[in-house]
């Protein structure tokens, strides 16, 4: 009997923190493809192929849902551009994590991609309770991707940083803001060759090397 009980225990921590993962990878997608304000929980319960009820298990309410999906996303991105760039070299890797942001891929599909260039506006009206949650993210997703930038110490990298990738997530947001195709890939095309000569250049080497 004892086994039994153990076992069922067990099951039933497993299915919730898969029901949960479901839920997180659902509302992920969900809120970077259509915004935090279209988007209800309802939508993200069907899209999990879950019950509306079964929601209140996991989040006490839609803002934590928000935030956790946030932070699920950046991970995922995060990872997703650490496999995309193991074995090359920094400069090599941060040329490919560019033109990986910068790309027709990533433009049209914003719910596979960063959160930050599909969510950044709305992240900047949300509550100041949010903000804070929110920020926490931001800067996990900084500390993991640092190590990809130039720099001479990790205070210039997290600052290269903080500069290329909010940059990026604006190109990003005003090419799918355009409807003409030929003018986001002018948008695109421009904003690749600017960022990888101002951190993958020359100059940016010789500015880290020299320092």
């Amino acid at each position: 009997m004892f086994v039994i009980i153990l076992w069922s225990m067990r099951y039933h921590v497993k299915h919730k923190e898969e029901s949960r993962a479901r839920i997180l990878d659902s509302a992920a997608k969900q809120f970077r493809a259509g915004g935090v304000e279209t988007v209800r929980v309802a939508d993200v319960m069907n899209a999990a192929h879950l019950t509306h009820g079964g929601f209140y298990k996991h989040f006490a309410d839609k803002d934590e849902l928000l935030h956790e999906a946030i932070r699920t996303a950046l991970i995922e991105v995060s990872a997703q551009l650490a496999q995309l760039t193991e074995g090359l070299s920094r400069n090599e890797a941060l040329r490919t994590v560019i033109h990986f942001y910068l790309s027709e891929e990533h433009l049209q599909r914003p719910e596979l991609g960063c959160a930050l260039a599909a969510l950044g506006t709305e992240m900047a009206r949300m509550s100041q309770p949010m903000k804070r949650q929110v920020s926490m993210a931001l800067d996990a997703y900084a500390e993991r991707l640092s190590y990809l930038m130039p720099g001479n110490s990790e205070e210039e990298r997290r600052s290269a940083f903080l500069v290329l990738f909010p940059s990026m997530a604006g190109c990003l947001m005003t090419a799918r803001a355009h409807d003409s195709p030929k003018r986001q890939q002018q948008i695109l095309l421009a904003g690749r060759a600017f960022f990888t000569n101002a951190f993958c250049g020359s100059g940016a080497e010789q500015r880290e090397s020299t320092q």
